[in-house]
């Protein structure tokens, strides 16, 4: 996780300090049918422990603090967030050139409670399957107005397809923080920075990227 440097950045920055509110780790598994042609993508999220502990509570989940849920909580956990407004694109953006690829919403989720943390798994498939060679597929996970701050770890993976492989990408931190500086500047104390934060999120965003050899 490279957190700590954007984390001391905002805490400094009084416009920004209310951003981001949640830090999430971020793992992509990638699946390629026999032709090297991306379907469907898996996303993991594992949520920061305050996160975590606060929407446990707050779901009134886990009352003896055990860190352990019981199967009938666990039940009620499944889902927490995956109630997507319309119009959220769930965070992951995918690209092949420069064009955008469509994603359908999530399915198949799962969640779980485990090491002070939740951790919750869903399935996104491409509108049409999209073949892979030399150009890579391009997966981004971020959110547009830096509320959560996600972080791409380690494997990004890929199922199916032959010599394929996926690799991770990080963001330019000092570009990135010195891009934010450069937003804030239009800031001023009478704006709501909840509002009228500006829209950096992408210039956060870790990246994946996917090639596949001859199929």
């Amino acid at each position: 996780m490279k957190r700590c440097g954007t984390i001391l950045f905002l805490l400094s920055t009084s416009a920004a300090s209310a951003h981001p509110h949640v830090f999430m780790d971020t793992v992509i598994e990638v699946f390629v049918n026999d032709n090297n042609e991306a379907e469907s993508l898996q996303i993991t999220w594992t949520y920061d422990d305050f996160y975590s502990l606060s929407t446990v509570s707050d779901m009134g989940l886990d009352p003896d603090g055990d860190g352990r849920l019981t199967p009938e909580e666990n039940a009620e956990l499944s889902g927490f967030d995956m109630k997507w407004i319309e119009g959220f694109e769930g965070d992951t953006y995918a690209r092949m050139g420069d064009k955008p690829l469509v994603l359908s919403g999530p399915r198949d989720w799962t969640a779980r409670y485990e090491g002070g943390r939740l951790i919750s798994t869903h399935m996104r498939d491409l509108e049409h399957p999209v073949k892979i060679g030399a150009e890579p597929l391009v997966i981004r996970a971020y959110d547009p107005t830096y509320y959560v701050a996600h972080f791409i770890d380690p494997p990004a993976t890929v199922s199916g397809g032959s010599g394929c492989q996926a690799m991770i990408f990080g963001h330019d931190e000092n570009a990135a923080e010195a891009a934010l500086q450069a937003a804030l500047q239009n800031y001023n104390p009478d704006m709501n920075p909840e509002a009228d934060f500006p829209a950096v999120g992408a210039i956060f965003s870790d990246e994946v990227q996917v090639t596949c050899g001859a199929s």
